[in-house]
């Protein structure tokens, strides 16, 4: 995992050098041109609906690492661009960790539910971006010992940031990777970290709405 977050970083630091000598955005010669679009060129500024979809591979820190095994999930998010730069969305997903103590038959589990704004740093054909997000983490920690079974839930709050690259199918659409950090604020009675630092890998797909 570290020679992927490594290539990331250095995927991102090249596209964020030539982000800013990228040229303005060529004519509009797709089929779709939005109102908005006041000089017709593509990608449209401001507006417009869109969906995000990713998978994450999710590393674990600290306490939790030596507890749980590297967990995977996915996220949804619903967004909307309120200029050519910037956008805000709706997210919720799945994550889960097993736990490495295989006689527990244990799982660590979280819901995201949180609000992200999104800054645009490029419109070519790889778009730099950074990312913050807040909101609540659903927390549930389930494990099962024989004929014991145990369950723990709480809902805390959730703060998240990050960067990835974006790079442009068509008019509208793209695919990303990205990776953050997510602060997981659980309490001692939940796990042994406060908070507990989670930093996933997402790779997805991003579509318009309208």
């Amino acid at each position: 995992m570290k020679i992927i977050y490594i290539g990331l970083i250095w995927l991102a630091l090249s596209a964020f050098s030539s982000a800013w000598a990228d040229p303005a955005p060529g004519q509009n010669n797709g089929d779709w041109v939005s109102p908005s679009d006041s000089d017709n060129t593509n990608p449209p500024e401001t507006d417009t609906w869109f969906m995000q979809m990713n998978g994450d591979l999710d590393s674990p820190t600290g306490n939790l690492a030596n507890a749980v095994n590297q967990g995977w999930g996915g996220e949804l998010s619903i967004g909307y661009h309120l200029t050519k730069d910037f956008q805000i969305s709706i997210e919720t997903g799945y994550d889960t960790y097993s736990e490495k103590d295989t006689a527990f038959n244990g799982s660590w589990n979280l819901v995201p539910l949180v609000v992200k704004g999104t800054y645009l740093m490029s419109h070519g054909f790889v778009r730099p971006y950074v990312f913050l997000a807040a909101g609540m983490a659903f927390n549930s920690r389930l494990a099962n010992f024989g004929s014991f079974t145990g369950n723990n839930v709480e809902a805390d709050f959730l703060g998240e940031g990050g960067f990835g690259l974006s790079f442009a199918l068509g008019d509208r659409s793209s695919v990303f990777l990205q990776t953050e950090m997510e602060l997981d604020n659980t309490s001692a009675n939940y796990a042994a970290d406060q908070p507990t630092i989670l930093i996933p890998l997402n790779v997805g797909i991003k579509f318009p709405l309208n």
